[in-house]
């Protein structure tokens, strides 16, 4: 191994000549700050930016295969909402549900019920994008026309077959993902009284379609069977009346439970589905006086063992011409360039000319893509997503994970994910640095694997991630728990140089070896 020294006119030629550094463009090979070695700047090579459709997301939970190496796809919220965005144009998320009988006890309502309430319950997530204040929306409930398959495998791209029979009907005036409600509650002796419950949207169903729906007079062996009573359930659709919005809309996103955490111990105390709330009264033995009741039906949480789930959404766009102008033209070199979540849009990042650096004797001691939010693009609908993951394709044309944030169970071991408490930031970055207005990745091991003739397929995917660290560790798939996106400075010499501007770029500081 050589190092170089560096006197006092040699470290004021090499500021003169790599005064370019400060804002390069494309691909460079940096001296590392700090260390007593440097390598020579190459600005001859370049980026390759483009913007194209991501695969559709995978709505339903994954379970981990550890004997494959494929890990879980963890769906902890789903999109929900209509939003019309002023740079991508229109996005609307729906939820396909179903519920699932009670636990206890015949699922159909007495003989004698008469109904006075029916609410479906959804808890609400903790990501919102679009008009938090002014939009309103009229959220509507039909019922499916097909059956809601529980253990079937759900992506956003499902189209369903829906009646057009509206079963509930609110108007919302806005999400409320962070308020407490204050929920009526009827005693057993018809006494009220009222609770405070976590953040959720409750929709107060038609009493004759649930009063049919669960009649007495159905047959009992069917209903309350698992098989027949999903049969004859076949499931919803929870969607937002695109003619009566008010204002561009937003994306919220629909949780699947309450949890609550006991503040001193931290321990959970109890878990609450999702579901419907039927309230009704009985005459009682004596016939004196009535009984309020309450049947509960819930939405199951995924479960962790199976593919199992009883809600998911679909996803439908609307793009702006813009947003078509890019997909017609993935040939060139875009030099604004869009990623949305959901499996929406993801930004392709190549490096043509990097086997200019192959067969030459150096190892990589950092190499960082920086990549910069185009704010002139960015549009006054939304800011950019709190998160972005990043991951490769193999020849097979499957994605992959790079090593720098290989999270899965057999990880490469050049990863740091995972230890001494490293996760997703540090291992491989991506989160969204709001004092510089970009997401730095870190790409040491994929980018020697490159030069080293490792990989065959240099060019890397970038798309929106929810930035909830406990979920996914790193995705390498569409992420449906994101309704997030962002606008991105491409690669553009050019413009980078003559506006001084910080644009996407790859830093690489490395040794030269003997």
């Amino acid at each position: 191994m050589r190092y170089y020294r560096r006197d006092l006119l040699t470290l004021l030629i090499s500021l003169f000549i790599l005064s370019s550094c400060k804002n390069p463009s494309g691909i460079g090979l940096d001296n590392n700050p700090g260390d007593s070695f440097y390598g020579i700047l190459n600005d001859t090579l370049a980026l390759h930016t483009v913007t194209l459709k991501d695969d559709s997301a995978r709505s339903v939970f994954l379970p981990e295969d550890r004997t494959s190496n494929i890990p879980s796809i963890n769906i902890g919220q789903l999109p929900f909402g209509y939003f019309k965005d002023d740079i991508f144009g229109e996005t609307q998320a729906n939820v396909a549900f179903t519920v699932l009988r009670p636990d206890e006890g015949d699922a159909r309502l007495p003989e004698d019920a008469q109904l006075d309430s029916a609410v479906l319950i959804f808890r609400y997530g903790s990501s919102f994008v679009g008009d938090s204040v002014s939009s309103t929306y009229t959220v509507q409930v039909k019922p499916l026309n097909e059956i809601y398959g529980p253990v079937s495998t759900y992506y956003s791209n499902k189209v369903w077959d829906v009646k057009d029979e509206v079963i509930a009907s609110a108007q919302i005036h806005k999400f409320r993902l962070t308020d407490s409600v204050a929920v009526t509650v009827k005693g057993s002796t018809g006494e009220d009284s009222t609770v405070k419950v976590s953040p959720q949207m409750r929709l107060r169903l038609d009493n004759n379609f649930v009063s049919n729906l669960f009649a007495h007079s159905l047959d009992s062996a069917t209903l309350n069977s698992d098989a027949g009573f999903i049969n004859h359930i076949k499931g919803f659709f929870l969607t937002v009346d695109k003619p009566n919005l008010q204002g561009i809309g937003g994306l919220a996103t629909l949780g699947f439970s309450e949890t609550r955490i006991d503040p001193s111990t931290g321990a959970i105390n109890s878990v609450s589905p999702n579901g419907i709330s039927i309230t009704y009264h009985v005459k009682t033995e004596d016939g004196e006086r009535d009984t309020t009741l309450t049947k509960m039906f819930p939405i199951p949480l995924p479960s962790t063992s199976q593919v199992s789930s009883y809600m998911s959404s679909n996803v439908s766009r609307s793009y702006s011409s813009t947003i078509q102008e890019q997909l017609a033209n993935t040939n060139t070199n875009q030099t604004t360039v869009y990623a949305q979540g959901m499996g929406g849009l993801r930004t392709r990042i190549s490096f043509p000319n990097i086997d200019q650096l192959k067969g030459k004797k150096i190892a990589i001691n950092k190499a960082q893509l920086v990549i910069y939010v185009d704010e002139d693009h960015l549009g006054t609908s939304a800011g950019p997503a709190p998160r972005l993951t990043l991951y490769r394709k193999d020849i097979a044309g499957k994605n992959q994970p790079i090593p720098d944030g290989d999270s899965r169970y057999m990880r490469d071991p050049r990863s740091q994910y995972g230890l001494n408490g490293i996760g997703p930031k540090e291992a491989l970055g991506g989160f969204y640095d709001k004092t510089n207005k970009r997401y730095v990745f870190n790409l040491t091991s994929y980018i020697q694997d490159v030069i080293l003739d490792k990989v065959q397929n240099s060019a890397i995917y970038i798309a929106p991630a929810w930035d909830n660290v406990n979920i996914n560790g790193v995705p390498f798939w569409s992420d449906i728990n994101a309704p997030t996106r962002v606008v991105l400075k491409g690669y553009n010499e050019t413009d980078a140089k003559a506006k001084k501007e910080n644009r996407t770029k790859l830093n690489i500081y490395y040794t030269e070896l003997d």
